[in-house]
C-alpha cells in the first residue's frame, strides 16, 4: 500500500496564514501522484503572486498540489441559487456526504489552518478536505485530480454527482473535479 502525504500537503499550505491570507479561498487545486520523488523537493514554492491571485506548489513524497487561491475574497452572502435538477446528469450515482463543523474543526486542527472562514457554527469547508475526500476515493491508475471552486460550500450535506464530477449544496452546483 501506497503512503498517503496528502495531509502533510495541507499542513505545509497551511503555514501560508493571517494578514493577506486571512480570509483566502481556493478557487482551484491540482493533486498529482508522481512516479519519482526526487523529481521535486520537499516543501513548497510560490509560482504566482499578484493581483489577489496566489498560486504555489506543494510537494511531498510522491504527492504534489498545486493550489490557486483568491486572497481576502470570501464573502458570507451566498449566490444565487440555480435549478439543481436540471444539472443532476447521473441519478444513479449520486452520493450525499455529510461534513458537519466537527469534521471541517478536526481538519483544520490536524492541519494547522486557522483561517476563520473554518470556524464557527457554519463554518465554510476546507477545499482540501474535500480532495482529501475525493483521494479516499481514487479509481484505480488515476494519478491526478483537478478540482475547481466556483462557490464555498458550508458545512452540512454536500451531494457529489460522480459520473458529472461535480458537487451541489443548497440547489447549485459548487465544485467540478476531474480524474486523469
Amino acid at each position: 500500500m501506497e503512503q498517503n502525504f496528502f495531509r502533510e500537503l495541507a499542513r505545509t499550505l497551511s503555514r501560508l496564514q493571517g494578514g493577506r491570507f486571512a480570509g483566502a479561498v481556493i478557487m482551484r487545486a491540482d493533486w498529482q501522484l508522481v512516479e519519482d520523488e526526487s523529481a521535486a523537493p520537499a516543501g513548497w514554492q510560490v509560482l504566482k503572486d499578484r493581483h489577489g491571485l496566489f498560486q504555489v506548489r506543494c510537494t511531498a513524497g510522491t504527492e504534489v498540489l498545486e493550489v490557486t487561491m483568491l486572497l481576502g475574497r470570501y464573502q458570507k452572502e451566498l449566490p444565487d441559487k440555480s435549478n439543481l435538477t436540471s444539472q443532476l446528469t447521473g441519478q444513479n450515482d449520486l452520493s450525499n456526504w455529510q461534513v458537519g463543523p466537527a469534521a471541517v474543526q478536526a481538519f483544520t486542527e490536524a492541519v494547522g489552518d486557522t483561517n476563520w472562514i473554518h470556524q464557527g457554527e457554519q463554518p465554510v469547508i476546507p477545499g482540501l478536505l474535500l480532495m482529501e475526500k475525493l483521494l479516499a476515493e481514487r479509481p484505480a491508475g488515476k494519478k491526478l485530480l483537478s478540482l475547481r471552486f466556483y462557490h464555498a460550500m458550508t458545512a452540512g450535506t454536500v451531494l457529489v454527482d460522480w459520473s458529472a464530477g461535480k458537487f451541489f449544496q443548497q440547489e447549485q452546483m459548487t465544485a467540478a473535479f476531474r480524474w486523469q
